[in-house]
């Protein structure tokens, strides 16, 4: 267990406005804490902020694992799931290891100063089961060389945080296409002669002959049912993606079909990729 106190400094604000900070209660971190934060650096030696001006002799932009857990930025990066928070820290280095004053915290997206209760209430912040879904498929892209559905779905993740709901569904459509295309390629088997995604599944079925994926045959019903989802993933670009432009009356898609399209995209997309692994093995 590690602890440390913070003295008591006077800090001046960006007019000279001098006031004084001093904690309640001393600050403690151990090694299980998560102090993750998308401003957080690797300096020489240690962790620095991105947000922290280092502009005067005084002020430094080198951080702590304790200062990280207490501060709000990162607080509403691990609670909320949000990296569009931009911030105006400072930091002085004190007897006790260093001082932070998050002096304001702006959304990007909202275009507008926020704190952590209203980052708690955003509407756009996004399921932590999304997450999880979305990071399992991104780690398993990157771990195979699916570069091509990892880039799908990174956009489809970034489009899904910022509100841009049509291109969730475009990208998440590609997504599944991208990797039932790297399958082929992959094994070397070559594409159908209809690209679309309902050939594209047909083919990627028999390839990696998933009705046989249980020796009991009890999971061609449920490969049946997935054949009518994946077919649905075109006609949702179609209708509600941004992939072949819009008419004058504009269609508004759904925060709700958004994040379904991308987590069964997801999963499928999931599903062949370990499916590949095991019929190559």
């Amino acid at each position: 267990m590690i602890e440390f106190w913070k003295s008591r400094v006077q800090v001046a604000g960006e007019n000279d406005d001098w006031r004084t900070l001093m904690p309640d209660e001393p600050l403690q971190t151990d090694e299980s804490d998560q102090v993750a934060c998308h401003l957080q650096a690797i300096g020489m030696g240690g962790m620095k902020c991105r947000a922290a001006a280092a502009t005067h002799s005084s002020k430094t932009d080198e951080v702590t694992r304790e200062m990280c857990l207490n501060c709000e930025v990162g607080k509403v990066y691990r609670e909320v799931g949000c990296d569009v928070i931009t911030a105006k820290i400072l930091i002085l280095p004190t007897m006790g290891g260093g001082l932070r004053d998050v002096r304001n915290m702006f959304c990007s997206i909202r275009k507008r100063d926020v704190d952590l209760e209203y980052c708690r209430q955003c509407g756009l912040v996004v399921a932590e089961t999304t997450r999880q879904n979305i990071s399992t498929a991104i780690g398993l892209f990157q771990a195979q060389g699916f570069y091509s559905a990892y880039k799908n779905i990174e956009e489809a993740r970034l489009a899904l945080r910022d509100g841009n709901y049509d291109r969730v569904i475009t990208q998440s459509t590609g997504c599944l296409e991208s990797v039932m295309r790297c399958v082929h390629e992959k094994a070397e088997k070559p594409l159908p002669n209809h690209r679309d995604i309902t050939s594209l599944w047909k083919s990627t079925r028999e390839l990696l002959d998933f009705d046989r994926m249980e020796p009991t045959g009890s999971a061609v019903q449920l490969m049946n049912a997935l054949s009518g989802v994946v077919s649905c993933f075109g006609g949702l670009r179609n209708s509600l993606g941004d992939a072949h432009g819009k008419g004058i009356a504009l269609t508004e898609t759904s925060e709700n079909v958004a994040e379904l399209s991308i987590n069964v995209s997801a999963t499928i997309s999931t599903m062949i990729v370990r499916r590949f692994n095991q019929v190559e093995s």
